[in-house]
């Protein structure tokens, strides 16, 4: 494929504009893979985000991958600094790293997003559509990626390796779509506009005015959306709902888990100098766990794939979350587990689903933390947000009642 190279309204009434200043200043890609099935096939929904994964990296590795290193750990080989597949799909700390040098690996700069998640991506029996975000020099890797799906389509995917024809493959900006490659051309261009912070944060936030669904709604639906059969594809599910003690006039946002979120809270030392394992947060989840997860995820991006985000204070994030009081949880707990061909090994990727409403103390407080969840909508969050667990979408709720069941 050849590749061309072009030359390079917010809700104030409800969300003031947030100062830039604060946050990091981040560039990110997300496109848009329609492609179409050589034969009818239907991927499971509860399996396909997964197959994705492996099926897109393995195909990169043989891209890419010299012979003698294939089957190895990528880290010893000589040309693992400017590898397309190890700098993307087994990133580590550089020996010099400030930021989690201790860490055997670091946060994937990208994220794929499968069908469900979106409301114009599907996956039929005809084709499928779905998304990956690149964050920062990830998206140099443009052009691997598409070279990589061009070969995963020719050689099949799924447990029959039934081929695909890219139909379109295009750059998703809130400005404006722009095609990047169309079916029958082999020239791949590249996009003139990357999501920016300012993309994000001059977004404006959706308003929710409906009144609360029963908890079992709740999971039909989401399971509905992602393709998922019944509600016995459940394990320990929960839906709670509760009117909670806040103040109708205070504001409040409905946070949606619209994948898997599993977040993890509690670890340290205790008094008595022994480690303290996390804890998984599997209903409920606090706004302020939610929040610091986010928050460390973020950083460490902007640290190793971009700019480094200088914030005056942390931890006061974090202290300012655990502030807002959860109002309103329905969520059920999704047991799911993938399969690593690379390894052999089986590991769990569950996590919650449904949605959670928030009431904030103030109008400052909102202000100051909701730009969070605008990144978090891009880079999701939690564990295994690379295989599109953790997507999170925000609105503004507006709180319903009887008396006035227009407001």
């Amino acid at each position: 494929m050849s590749i061309v190279n072009p030359s390079s309204v917010t809700n104030k009434s409800t969300i003031s504009q947030p100062a830039v200043s604060v946050w990091p200043r981040i560039q990110a890609l997300r496109i848009v893979i329609r492609t179409r099935w050589m034969q009818p096939t239907l991927i499971p929904g509860a399996v396909l985000a997964n197959v994705l994964r492996g099926a897109l990296g393995l195909t990169l590795r043989k891209l890419v991958c010299p012979e003698e290193f294939f089957n190895h750990d990528c880290a010893p080989c000589p040309l693992y600094r400017d590898c397309a597949f190890g700098q993307v799909f087994m990133p580590t700390p550089p020996s010099d790293a400030t930021q989690l040098r201790l860490q055997q690996d670091l946060p994937r700069p990208f994220v794929i997003e499968p069908p469900g998640l979106h409301p114009d991506d599907r996956a039929t029996a005809d084709g499928l559509t779905f998304r990956v975000v690149l964050f920062g020099s990830a998206m140099d890797r443009l052009p691997y990626f598409i070279s990589a799906l061009d070969r995963l389509g020719a050689d099949g995917m799924g447990r029959d390796r039934i081929p695909f024809q890219i139909e379109q493959i295009s750059a998703n900006h809130p400005h404006g779509d722009e095609p990047l490659l169309v079916s029958g051309s082999n020239t791949i261009s590249l996009p003139r506009k990357v999501i920016t912070t300012d993309d994000l944060l001059n977004t404006p936030w959706p308003v929710d005015r409906s009144p609360s669904s029963g908890a079992s709604d709740v999971r039909r639906r989401v399971l509905a959306r992602m393709g998922i059969g019944g509600i016995g594809d459940t394990k320990d599910t929960r839906g709670d709902v509760d009117a909670g003690s806040g103040d109708s006039k205070r504001p409040r946002m409905k946070i949606k888990f619209v994948t898997p979120l599993l977040l993890k809270s509690g670890s340290g030392i205790d008094d008595k100098g022994n480690r303290v394992v996390a804890r998984e947060v599997r209903d409920r989840p606090p706004f302020g766990v939610l929040i610091r997860r986010l928050r460390d995820r973020l950083s460490s991006l902007c640290a190793f794939f971009g700019t480094p985000w200088t914030h005056p204070d942390f931890a006061a994030l974090g202290t300012m979350a655990d502030a807002v009081e959860l109002v309103e949880s329905q969520t059920t707990w999704l047991t799911r587990n993938r399969h690593s061909t690379r390894t052999g090994h089986t590991h769990e990727i569950s996590g919650l689903v449904g949605h959670a409403t928030y009431a904030f103390p103030t109008q400052e407080s909102l202000d100051a933390l909701a730009p969070l969840l605008k990144f978090g909508e891009l880079i999701h969050v939690g564990k295994n947000a690379p295989w599109g667990n953790g997507g999170i979408t925000s609105v503004i709720h507006v709180k319903h009642s009887a008396e006035n069941p227009c407001e």
